[in-house]
């Protein structure tokens, strides 16, 4: 339990929102520290994008927000190549990303609903759906499509699935003197009648540039960071340590008192066992009586080959014989005089035998319980 609470209440509580609130604070404060130059190149993410509009020229370097900052002219895209006209800005091929505006008209639009749990397979079900519900090839075609939460059903996604025809794209692409490799995106450069969203079909994945000195810094930075947590974290480690080996001992002990409780129930059920045993001796006979009994009732010429003591009914003991003797009939008057047994009967025929002059028998008898001491 004390595990449990510095996990959830300290680690994931308290400690990660004061962090977070911490790295933001040290940002703010680091980036204050250098003119606005400096700070838009260690923020520089090297993913500006130029676009051009379908049936111009001109590439436009556009902003976070969007919008226009400078542009690259479409005769200077032609006295030239793209890598160098990107060179005269300092920016490298690398560094951008390229994509084409098409009116919005001239994109195919679809939309579906899909479970939510499908929402894994929803690239291929996207590719099922252009090839049996549209008449348009998969090879002929770029899309994309946006996701948006089912009004009247919450276990449902709504689909909106954009297809433009790849000629469209490429003749675009050709007019503003690019090569259609070079093309990174496309969008819709208009929003349909009521404002709807429209996706961004990305052909490709785009290189990103990668700052050396610039993540060198922020490397530092979070080394800094991570340093002044080290007493916090070891603190914190020690206490969890001994908290795991407090817990350790107390899944410990509680190993040996069920074992112990274990040694008790046996020697209980023992006792009881023992218990049993000596009211069923006080309420019977024993087997040696029963057996030193039929000794002495049956005639020196008889002679058994199966003794067997069974309690056929609860609380109602039997003694089960077979053998033979000379005269087998007034076996259970004999038995029946005994003060040990009652109901004496022949279970089976009596089977004579002529060569050896004797008679075979099966004969049961119940066992007298004794009498309780005091019982009148």
């Amino acid at each position: 339990m004390a595990s449990e609470f510095w996990t959830r209440h300290v680690l994931e509580g308290s400690i990660k929102t004061m962090a977070l609130r911490f790295l933001a604070w040290y940002r703010r404060e680091f980036f204050s520290l250098f003119p606005p130059e400096m700070v838009a190149w260690l923020t520089d993410r090297g993913d500006r994008q130029l676009v051009v509009r379908a049936g111009g020229r001109d590439l436009w370097c556009l902003d976070s927000r969007g919008a226009p900052i400078w542009r690259l002219s479409g005769d200077e895209l032609a006295s030239s190549s793209l890598e160098e006209a990107l060179r005269r800005q300092e920016l490298t091929r690398n560094s951008v990303r390229i994509g084409l505006e098409i009116e919005a008209d001239s994109f195919f639009v679809r939309r579906f609903d899909v479970p939510r749990a499908a929402a894994g397979a929803l690239p291929k079900l996207l590719v099922a759906d252009i090839e049996r519900k549209t008449p348009l090839r998969l090879a002929d075609v770029l899309y994309g499509h946006l996701i948006a939460e089912h009004p009247n059903a919450p276990d449902k996604l709504r689909v909106s699935l954009w297809i433009l025809r790849r000629a469209i794209a490429m003749e675009a692409a050709e007019r503003a003197g690019l090569a259609f490799s070079d093309v990174g995106f496309i969008r819709a450069a208009g929003q349909r009648e009521g404002g709807e969203k429209t996706p961004l079909i990305r052909l490709h994945s785009e290189a990103r540039t990668s700052y050396r000195f610039r993540n060198l810094a922020f490397g530092l930075c979070a080394g800094i960071f991570a340093f002044v947590l080290v007493g916090v974290v070891t603190t914190l480690w020690r206490q969890s340590a001994l908290n795991e080996e407090i817990d350790a001992k107390i899944q410990e002990m509680s190993v040996r008192a069920a074992r112990v409780r274990q040694s008790v129930d046996r020697a209980s059920s023992e006792s009881r066992i023992l218990s049993v045993l000596r009211n069923t001796r006080r309420s019977g006979p024993q087997f040696a009586d029963l057996w030193e009994e039929t000794a002495r009732i049956l005639p020196d010429d008889a002679f058994l080959t199966d003794f067997r003591l069974s309690e056929p009914n609860p609380n109602e003991r039997t003694i089960d014989l077979v053998g033979s003797a000379r005269s087998a009939v007034g076996l259970p008057a004999r038995f029946n005089k005994s003060p040990l047994f009652s109901d004496a009967e022949l279970t089976a025929p009596i089977t004579p035998d002529p060569h050896e002059k004797r008679e075979g028998f099966s004969l049961q008898a119940k066992l007298e319980k004794r009498k309780q001491e005091g019982g009148k």
